[in-house]
């Protein structure tokens, strides 16, 4: 029976260390995920509870609003 994917359509690579912050996989994982046999993928799935819970005790990068305005509910260019 196939594994499904972990993915969970929230894909940003954390440059910390390398895995996704929506499914916690690697590039090289989610990349590989099809042709990894039964037995990797499950592997893989063991590992990702983990990660995930390192993922979570990582602060976010500081906002910087003066781009964005995302914070303020403003945008950039409305300023």
């Amino acid at each position: 029976m196939p594994v499904p994917s972990p993915c969970i359509k929230v894909c940003a690579l954390d440059p910390a260390t390398g895995w996704c912050v929506g499914c916690g996989r690697s590039a090289r994982e989610i990349a590989g995920w099809s042709r990894l046999d039964e037995d990797d993928q499950l592997a893989v799935l063991e590992t990702l509870p983990s990660r995930r819970a390192s993922l979570a005790n990582i602060a976010p990068p500081p906002m910087d609003c003066a781009t964005c305005g995302a914070c303020s509910g403003r945008s950039a260019a409305a300023a």
